[in-house]
């Protein structure tokens, strides 16, 4: 009986040290599947699909006529999202998206809040009321990097030349014998 109570205490222990992740991380890798499958099988509501404007600068790029199928993940503040279809334009990515919300509440689930801990001291100031309020797509950062190759056109070409210094001899007369070896 005690050998039976010492491993539901330690099956216990051991869920609580690691088990629950295990299983919250399983629960996802399901639900990311359970959503690629439908994805996959075109068993979305086209209607409900969410789109993402991404401001960008590529004017090497090639403007996308319209849409191209391709699958992934995207996670804005607390919402999962399944991006379904992808379109570049020279200064904008255009995302659609369908909701995840089987992921969403399993990613809120395991989020622990500052305020629910007791020994947390917190800010009584918003951190967000810092920033300034501009658009929907202000939260991210996207740098532009330009990039200016230049040619250089009046460049001499190199001409190597020996050097030369003239020596006759390269031997040193010396009018004594070397030095005998030391033995």
């Amino acid at each position: 009986m005690k050998r039976l109570v010492a491993i539901g205490l330690l099956t216990i222990h051991f869920f609580n040290l690691g088990g629950y992740l295990l299983l919250h991380l399983y629960a996802l890798a399901q639900s990311d599947k359970f959503m690629n499958e439908l994805i996959s099988r075109n068993l979305y509501n086209p209607n409900t699909l969410i789109e993402i404007k991404v401001k960008q600068n590529l004017p090497g790029i090639t403007e996308w006529p319209d849409f191209k199928n391709v699958n992934g993940q995207i996670q804005l503040k607390e919402a999962c999202y399944n991006y379904v279809k992808l379109k570049f334009t020279k200064d904008t990515l255009y995302v659609l998206c369908v909701p995840n919300y089987e992921k969403t509440k399993l990613v809120k689930s395991n989020i622990i809040y500052a305020k629910e801990v007791n020994d947390i001291p917190q800010d009584s100031k918003d951190n967000h009321s810092a920033t300034k309020k501009g658009g929907a797509d202000n939260n991210y950062s996207h740098t532009e990097l330009q990039y200016q190759f230049l040619l250089f056109v009046n460049v001499r070409s190199l001409i190597l030349t020996p050097a030369n210094t003239h020596i006759i001899t390269p031997l040193i007369s010396v009018e004594s014998q070397p030095p005998e070896q030391l033995g």
